[in-house]
């Protein structure tokens, strides 16, 4: 075989091995991303509640710290409007995406004006055009539209206001007041926003 016909072997062995590896890279799927992901925003104390009554405050290692925790899963608008359209006025709503949205409390704490005690709940939303009901239900580990109204614990009011900017996922957050006044009982704001709206209310740990 002349150095010319080599040459060209080669080269058509370049050119098929090419055409092969770009089929291939057609021939897989891209990843895509979903349409909602998984979030959770929480407040951490200092310390415990004791089994007899108190506080035991100590580093995390030895006393383990005390949380308040909310987990959701995050909508995105996607150019829709949402409360008013995809999420109705005065209609019980998920308040998420997918798996319900949980509510895990280490400690006691007030929402507004409803006592809620230790323990794990899931979170509901009524929206309203002048306010909002944030349902704490004692049903837990559903599926998020699987409302059931007899295992309601209480609901708590919320004030709704306009916002100046828009958000394009759904965000819950629990604002502490920090720092905290001197002797004061840990106290701040949980927020709901999406799209143009923002519903929210006070909370504030229990404490004798």
């Amino acid at each position: 075989m002349t150095k010319r016909n080599i040459h060209v072997a080669c080269s058509c062995a370049i050119l098929l091995l090419c055409g092969a590896a770009t089929l291939r890279a057609q021939s897989r799927p891209a990843p895509h991303v979903a349409p909602s992901g998984r979030v959770t925003t929480s407040v951490t104390f200092d310390g415990r509640v004791l089994r007899g009554g108190g506080w035991f405050t100590g580093t995390p290692s030895h006393s383990g710290p005390s949380r308040m925790t909310i987990d959701y899963g995050q909508p995105h608008a996607r150019g829709r409007a949402i409360f008013g359209g995809l999420v109705p006025l005065g209609e019980v709503w998920r308040l998420g995406a997918n798996w319900a949205t949980s509510l895990t409390l280490d400690v006691p704490v007030r929402l507004g004006e409803l006592a809620v005690p230790r323990g794990s709940y899931t979170l509901f939303l009524v929206p309203h055009e002048d306010g909002g009901e944030l349902i704490v239900s004692e049903q837990t580990r559903q599926w998020g539209t699987d409302y059931d109204p007899t295992r309601d614990f209480g609901r708590a009011s919320l004030r709704r206001r306009e916002l100046g900017e828009s958000f394009e996922s759904l965000t819950i957050t629990l604002e502490p007041v920090f720092p905290q006044e001197t002797d004061g009982v840990p106290e701040g704001t949980l927020r709901i926003a999406w799209g143009r709206v923002e519903y929210s209310t006070d909370w504030r740990m229990i404490w004798p």
